[in-house]
């Protein structure tokens, strides 16, 4: 039980720290949507500088509260799901890392974690992308004024399945980034401590997370960059979607009107918040779950 409730506490700890760059990173992948020529982000920094100074601090943490609940529920399922099946594998009573193992149970983690956390992606990432500032404007503009507008809105125009559009490109995501973080996080950590680079403590954690950061960040992000364009596209009145029908259909078009590396737009920004983010999320995991053993008396 512990492992879902340190997942989750740990992942919203730090998304309170990396919202901004999350924020930069989601109006990246929605701009020059459908060969728009508008323009208003040249790159990570220069996308902080930007917000902070033409929406103040209130752009940069935009959609923080469905951030947070989307953090808290995904990895503690994300944490929850791998290591309770590790237990029941007995991997961890095995000599050595099983990377097979933990492959096949990250990609479990990930596809539960992304179906059930979906809705809250979606209202993130529409109220990150929207923008008090005109000449901010990247992709479609929703305009709710907080999580419980955003919610009736849904609700109202799309009903129950609005919370899930775009759920055939965002599970996928989730299994690639949970396929290749949480292995080669376990993987990344027993390599360092058998060798001697460092012990079993923060420093480990931290190498760890960047490496498996990486990983899940090359692996996740034509998914995610599909995944929020279908999640932020307008919608007619009869609940049909106005610019893509499903996840290939929006990949073909990404690709026909602004080239293939378009489906890694906003890749160094994704790693730039995932990078810090899961160093600052598998370090408060681990120490979390080091006190909670030490108030036990099984350390």
């Amino acid at each position: 039980m512990e492992n879902f409730l340190c997942g989750g506490v740990s992942a919203a700890c730090a998304i309170c720290i990396v919202n901004p760059v999350d924020v930069v990173k989601s109006r990246l992948q929605m701009q020059g949507e459908m060969g728009s020529a508008a323009r208003a982000y040249n790159g990570l920094f220069s996308g902080l500088l930007h917000i902070g100074k033409t929406e103040g601090i209130a752009g940069l943490y935009k959609g923080l509260v469905p951030a947070i609940w989307f953090q808290m529920v995904g990895n503690s399922l994300r944490f929850g799901v791998y290591h309770f099946g590790k237990e029941l594998a007995g991997v961890d009573k095995m000599s050595g890392n099983n990377s097979q193992i933990n492959f096949i149970l990250g990609l479990a983690s990930g596809a539960s974690a992304g179906f059930v956390a979906c809705p809250f992606f979606v209202l993130k990432t529409q109220m990150q992308v929207q923008s008090s500032a005109t000449d901010n404007v990247v992709g479609h503009q929703h305009r709710h004024k907080g999580m419980w507008d955003a919610m009736k809105t849904i609700y109202r125009n799309e009903g129950f399945k609005g919370f899930f559009r775009g759920l055939n490109a965002f599970v996928p995501r989730c299994v690639a980034l949970v396929g290749f973080q949480m292995p080669a996080y376990d993987l990344a950590k027993s390599q360092i401590i058998e060798r001697g680079y460092v012990s079993d403590g923060p420093k480990a954690h931290m190498l760890s997370s960047a490496f498996a950061a990486g990983c899940a960040c090359l692996a996740m992000q034509p998914f995610d960059l599909v995944g929020a364009r279908m999640m932020n596209q307008p919608f007619s009145k009869d609940g049909l979607p106005k610019l893509y029908s499903g996840p290939v259909d929006c990949l073909l078009k990404t690709v026909r009107t602004e080239g293939p590396l378009a489906l890694y737009k906003g890749v160094f920004a994704n790693y730039m918040r995932m990078g810090p983010q899961y160093i600052l999320t598998f370090m408060f995991f681990e120490q979390f779950i080091s006190r909670i053993k030490k108030f036990r008396g099984e350390e």
